[in-house]
């Protein structure tokens, strides 16, 4: 053992020799000294300090155990006595505990109590010294803390926007309910790194951000972040979100804070902005397109009447001959005019009825001879007794035009071998008969609140019906960025001079001129389908008036499982199938569906999306239900139209198109419950 220091050594002998030493380190240093005989357990001297820490006057106490087990907490009491016993069994076990007493005066007074066992020399303990420290003060100051962190974490959980504390190593302090929800749901405990899954992504361009322009980056080294929007993508997020971010740094030097970030979720104002912006710019093209068209139509009108009373002149055959072909080519010129009219808004469509097998077989006609050998192009019509409401000189147009991407997209990609165009009926597709509950001046121009509305759109039994005209390639598909502005007025993807693009801003702007719809479905890497729905028409050259809807195929209570991955379609898909008799199982992935479906043996049917994120899609969860359970039947959706039954192997199943009706889905569910 080495030496005492000559200090210690000589501390400890005033101690011996001189009282008044004791004296000063006891009430300077110590709350209360206590010394316990455990030879006879009620005798123990507490210092005069340890009384007074209580409120009790020394003088009046004769220094049993009892006196302060009789206000110290009971509960803490019996901890104690668990320490002591462990204590003295086991001299490496600390005494060493925090407990509470009663003051005198009511209120409680924490202490640290520490004792150490004397013991003889058989080892057995004879006395107990023991020492008090007061801290009262620390624990009001850290339940004050407490409630301090308690009320924040309250405020900051209550609020919509993520709020993050970020520490200068990119560590995340703190964080609300809301910021873990838009970080993909984080569940880790504070504090953690900022999540490697987590990526911002330029708006415009959709391509990550650089360092040095991070906003977490910049936030960090100090820069003020005022409300900037970015594209938040998440690797555990099927869909991207728009933030706007704001940051703020903590000037105390002290602080572990660097930098607080607020992060809002704009998406639905980003999309409502993004639509606002789309509807200017088309209307502003459609006052453009409207003034060229009608000073093009003036002067075919001039160039017109001059061929025809040229033609009334005495002219050599040849003469007579190019004035007719001058004459031919004005016309499908003012024909060309009528259509940039009719988009311009400055006049209507010249909508009529008109068969589909018509249209489709003089389409057929007309993009045959413009498709390369290589590409297999194909029509088919669920009903050739279809007649469609619309201006039929603009349908085809738009055909063509959507036709003519597909095409030109296969060519440049290299990727791709077939088109198609399917066309079938719709039906509930304009449930509310002519009352749109996203447009106010459809039902307020009736002298009709939206509640009242609503009620009728829910409880009106006539739906009307709508022709679908599908056309679906196996191309290269589209990015997410490509999908968001696709029918902006002029984005093309086509090399300079190769496309306007304004081939799909004149195809929505006919859509929504015929009350109809435009839906895009497309992913990377598989292709693309455009749905067209437009009015059906009638054999008397009139659009169909709403008919009586057709009754649903109820359920008896069958269990159902529904896999998709996007969530607001999977709650209105249960809500739907619930209300057709069933019971519904929700899973947002494949994996989670095949663990679902080991717990859940009575499910009877899945219905699944094809495209989902993860290893297993649609097709392959098909095949592993199909080859453990064969009673259990299949149900494809998809909103993209060119699988194949080559594609669904030994899971060949219905397809039913997404979003789809509730009649649909009834149907569908019925039809194979009944085939098992």
């Amino acid at each position: 053992m080495p030496d005492k220091h000559y200090l210690q050594r000589e501390l400890e002998e005033r101690i011996e020799s001189d009282p008044g030493i004791w004296d000063f380190i006891r009430s300077a240093s110590l709350d209360g000294v206590w010394y316990w005989d455990l030879e006879n357990i009620e005798q123990e001297w507490m210092s005069p300090e340890f009384w007074t820490l209580f409120g009790y006057d020394p003088k009046t106490k004769k220094h049993l155990a009892s006196e302060w087990q009789d206000i110290i907490f009971a509960e803490d009491l019996e901890t104690a006595k668990a320490n002591l016993y462990q204590h003295l069994e086991d001299p490496n076990h600390p005494y060493d505990q925090i407990v509470r007493y009663r003051h005198a005066a009511g209120h409680t007074v924490w202490v640290r109590c520490r004792g150490l066992a004397i013991r003889d020399e058989s080892g057995k303990p004879t006395r107990l010294l023991g020492a008090h420290n007061d801290l009262t003060e620390q624990m009001s100051i850290r339940d004050r803390l407490a409630d301090s962190n308690n009320l924040l974490a309250a405020v900051l959980n209550s609020v919509q926007s993520g709020v993050v504390g970020l520490l200068p190593d990119r560590r995340i302090a703190f964080i609300n309910a809301a910021a873990r929800d838009i970080l993909g749901g984080r569940t880790e405990a504070v504090p953690f790194a900022w999540p490697d899954d987590i990526h911002f992504l330029d708006r415009e361009s959709f391509q990550p951000i650089d360092e040095a322009h991070n906003p977490v980056e910049r936030a960090l080294a100090g820069k003020t972040l005022t409300g900037e929007t970015h594209i938040l993508a998440c690797a555990s997020q099927p869909q991207n979100r728009y933030v706007r971010l704001s940051s703020s740094s903590v000037e105390n030097e002290s602080a572990r804070v660097q930098s607080v970030l607020v992060i809002d979720d704009v998406t639905s104002q980003e999309v409502s902005r993004q639509q606002v912006e789309r509807s200017s710019r088309l209307d502003a093209l459609g006052q453009l397109t409207g003034g060229i068209a009608h000073d093009f139509n003036n002067l075919l009108a001039t160039m017109q009447y001059a061929v025809q009373l040229a033609q009334h002149q005495e002219l050599p055959e040849k003469a007579d001959k190019y004035l007719k072909t001058a004459l031919s080519s004005i016309d499908r010129g003012t024909a060309l005019t009528h259509r940039l009219l009719a988009f311009a808004k400055r006049q209507p469509g010249q909508a009529k009825a008109s068969r589909v097998r018509t249209i489709i077989d003089e389409f057929s006609e007309l993009a045959r001879p413009t498709i390369e050998e290589h590409i297999n192009l194909t029509f088919e019509i669920n009903d050739p007794n279809l007649w469609v409401y619309c201006d039929i000189s603009q349908l085809e147009n738009a055909l063509l035009n959507l036709f003519l991407n597909s095409r030109d997209a296969i060519i440049r990609s290299g990727k791709g071998s077939h088109i198609s165009i399917v066309v079938r009926s719709v039906a509930e597709v304009d449930a509310d008969v002519g009352i749109k509950l996203d447009n106010p001046d459809s039902y307020k121009a009736r002298g009709m609140s939206e509640d009242q509305a609503a009620d009728k759109a829910r409880n009106d039994n006539r739906a009307r019906r709508y022709v679908e005209f599908a056309i679906t390639d196996n191309g290269p598909g589209m990015s997410e960025e490509v999908k968001r502005r696709s029918i902006d007025p002029f984005f093309t993807t086509k090399e300079t001079n190769s496309g306007t693009g304004l081939g799909l801003s004149m195809v929505y702007g006919f859509i929504q001129q015929s009350d109809g719809e435009m839906r895009i479905y497309s992913e990377e890497g598989m292709g693309t389908t455009v749905r067209l729905l437009i009015p059906r028409g009638t054999v008397e050259g009139k659009r169909e008036d709403p008919v009586e809807r057709l009754p649903k195929a109820m359920g008896s209570g069958e269990a159902v499982m529904i896999v998709e991955d996007e969530a607001n379609l999977l709650t209105m898909m249960k809500d739907i199938v619930e209300t057709l008799g069933y019971r519904v199982f929700t899973a947002r992935s494949g994996q989670q569906a095949l663990d679902l479906l080991k717990a859940e043996q009575s499910v009877r049917v899945v219905l699944t999306d094809i495209v989902m994120p993860g290893e297993i899609s649609g097709f392959d969860l098909a095949k592993r239900v199909v080859a453990s359970n064969p009673h259990c039947k299949i149900i494809y959706m998809s909103g993209y139209t060119g699988f194949t039954t080559d594609e669904m192997g030994d899971a060949v199943a219905p397809m039913i198109s997404k979003p789809a009706t509730p009649t649909e889905l009834g149907l569908a569910l019925a039809e194979a419950l009944s085939s098992n």
